[in-house]
């Protein structure tokens, strides 16, 4: 082929490729490229891996500064059509560039390949740009075509919308109106955990709704301090309140409140050998896991005394030690171990709390508290893993005098059950922290009553006269329930009250005689009525070992029905009241009727009473926020 020949094919309009097409293979190219990228570099890491960081606009690759074409990540099959193809097309408009040179405003025409190679690369070159703008015009037509509800509404929905969708929690009904005639006996253990009351918070401070699953009513009410009266001696460490108010969502209905308030420690607080197993894996690498674990325990800290011991055990892919037990006195050593500790790894937590336990035996300090402390962002998957194998060997443990309490940090792969369940078999308590404030909170605000136990084992029965009462319904306590029975065995175990901490439960009722039962009146359900105790709605019992005792002892009361709360039992009451009805709302409120987020508001603004530390005002602002996350 002669200089004339090769010009005539340049000068060629039919398939000239312009500069829109070669815009648009270049386009194309850069997608496919993104999209297999991204499919390499994203989406849902296990437990261990931190996630990948997309390159930014300051961080740009070279093949990505010039793309202004957003499309839709393909299915994997349709990726690599588009990479094959885009590629092929851009391998093509190298080759025809290659053909022209710009050079002192002209152009300077190579020595051409063989006309057979030219015309193949032509050929191709065609076919690719063609193919290629077949599907960026595919592309555009599904862009400007309406969108699935969940691809439009994930324009807006924020991100922590997707993370909880990974966060895992127990699925449990909720507690069944019961007839009195059927079953007048309920029994349950108590429960301090706060966890869900902070998990609920952070969902609701980035915009949106919680997983039902998330929110137990018993642990937001337990959340807050009660005003209730105080016990006098650590012989007989709990008081008991009850009272009976009108039920504001339900006309005719009732409500019965038990309070119970622990001891308070004073300047006998037990000498401590706490075992901090903190979990350094690859995906505490973020501000809200490892940095805010290492801040959370320099805190806790200030509340230990100066010949407390302190020991540090990390998990990753393997387990060690990082601190020997270590006095509180020396402080600043304590503070360096924990500033060293960098993310990485995967998760052997099972092997992490073996070591845990090892270490706190080691140094077991008799008639003080020995207590490994587990901070993690979720689940266990090096070792053990088997949740139920996991239980079991914290349940031994427990035997042996050391407790094991839980922090949750961070989101996306939290393992609410498991932690919980941890939590319970050995005998501590299990709290979420999601901010520096809460960690003041449960650590330092609260640290006796997160540490240091005045008894165990603790249930409640409540047996409810069928001469006044039809129908009665337990908010909350779903997964602490107990059979009968299991009351007065002492060989169940149950929950732990630690120094200084309340417990509350309220039971809903249904009045003998009023008309907002659910249940119709039985034709042959009708009783003698119980002789003497026509003034009672029931008989609470309270059942409960002192921390180094194997046999129980029991407080029991009768639930009088004029026990009308007045005064600051009464302010306290609404206020609980006002917490367990937006509970009961953000779980789908199926026994709430008419009332809403505006009621649970002014019921809990105007019964806020003494709030130092703000914690009642919060809770009117995280109303305020469901009501507007419901509407979205």
């Amino acid at each position: 082929m002669n200089d004339e020949e090769l010009q005539q094919l340049f000068a060629r309009n039919e398939h000239a490729p312009d500069a829109q097409a070669r815009q648009r293979a270049l386009d194309a190219a850069l997608v496919a490229f993104d999209a297999v990228q991204t499919e390499k570099n994203t989406g849902h890491h296990s437990q261990g891996t931190a996630d990948y960081e997309r390159l930014t606009p300051e961080q740009t690759s070279h093949g990505s500064k010039i793309m202004n074409l957003t499309v839709a990540s393909p299915s994997p099959s349709r990726r690599w059509v588009y990479s094959g193809l885009a590629s092929a097309a851009v391998l093509v408009l190298g080759v025809f560039i290659t053909l022209q040179v710009p050079w002192q405003g002209g152009t300077e025409v190579l020595e051409a390949p063989p006309r057979a190679d030219r015309m193949a690369a032509e050929s191709l070159s065609f076919q690719a740009i063609q193919a290629t703008e077949e599907v960026v015009v595919s592309a555009q037509k599904r862009a400007a075509q309406p969108a699935p509800a969940a691809p439009v509404a994930d324009l807006m929905v924020p991100p922590a919308y997707y993370e909880r969708g990974r966060d895992r929690f127990a699925e449990v009904d909720v507690n069944p109106i019961k007839r009195v005639a059927e079953a007048p006996v309920s029994t349950f253990s108590i429960d301090v955990d706060t966890a869900a009351y902070s998990f609920v918070r952070r969902m609701l401070n980035q915009g949106v709704l919680p997983q039902k699953a998330a929110v137990r009513v018993e642990e937001m009410v337990n959340y807050f301090h009660y005003d209730y009266p105080l016990p006098t001696a650590r012989t007989t460490p709990f008081s008991t309140s009850v009272s009976v108010m009108d039920a504001p969502w339900k006309a005719g209905n009732k409500l019965v409140h038990i309070g119970i308030q622990g001891y308070e420690l004073q300047s006998e607080q037990p000498r401590s050998n706490l075992v901090l197993l903190l979990d350094v894996s690859g995906s505490m690498n973020s501000p809200d896991k490892l940095p805010l674990v290492k801040q959370s325990m320099s805190m806790l800290l200030s509340k230990l005394q100066p010949e407390d011991t302190v020991s540090i055990v990390v998990y990753a892919g393997a387990a060690g030690t990082v601190l020997e037990p270590t006095a509180v006195k020396d402080k600043q050593t304590i503070i360096a171990a924990l500033n060293r500790l960098q993310a990485g790894g995967s998760t052997a937590g099972a092997d992490g709390i073996r070591l845990a336990y090892q270490l706190a035996e080691a140094h077991f300090i008799e008639d003080g508290l020995n207590r490994v402390i587990l901070a993690t962002d979720g689940d266990f998957n090096v070792g053990i893993n088997n949740p139920e194998e996991l239980k079991g060997y914290v349940e031994r443990k427990r035997e042996s005098g050391v407790y094991l309490s839980v922090l949750g940090f961070g989101q996306g792969n939290y393992h609410d059950a498991l932690m919980q369940e941890l939590a319970q078999n050995g005998n501590g308590v299990a709290a979420y922290i999601d901010t520096l404030s809460e960690a003041q909170k449960v650590l330092v605000h609260e640290a006796t009553s997160s540490l240091f136990p005045i008894a165990k084992d603790v249930k409640i029965q409540v047996e409810f006269n069928p001469d006044t009462v039809s129908e009665y319904r337990l908010l909350g306590y779903e997964t602490r329930q107990l059979a009968q029975e299991d009351f007065n065995n002492d060989a169940v175990d149950a929950g732990d009250i630690g120094a200084g901490h309340g417990v509350t439960a309220i039971y809903e009722i249904t009045p003998v005689g009023s008309a907002s039962g659910v249940y119709e009146p039985s034709r042959y359900g009708n009783e003698p009525a119980a002789s003497g105790k026509g003034e009672e709605y029931g008989f609470l019992k309270l059942r409960y070992k002192l921390p180094d005792e194997s046999t129980s002892r029991l407080i029991s009361q009768p639930i009088a029905m004029d026990a009308q709360p007045s005064g600051t039992l009464l302010q306290e009451a609404r206020f609980a009241t006002a917490v367990a009805g937006f509970a009961e709302l953000l779980r789908g409120g199926k026994y709430s009727g008419n009332w809403d987020y505006s009621d649970a508001l002014n019921l809990a603004q105007a019964n806020r009473g003494d709030d130092p530390y703000g914690y009642r005002a919060e809770l009117v602002q995280l109303i305020r926020k469901a009501e507007v996350a419901e509407a979205m």
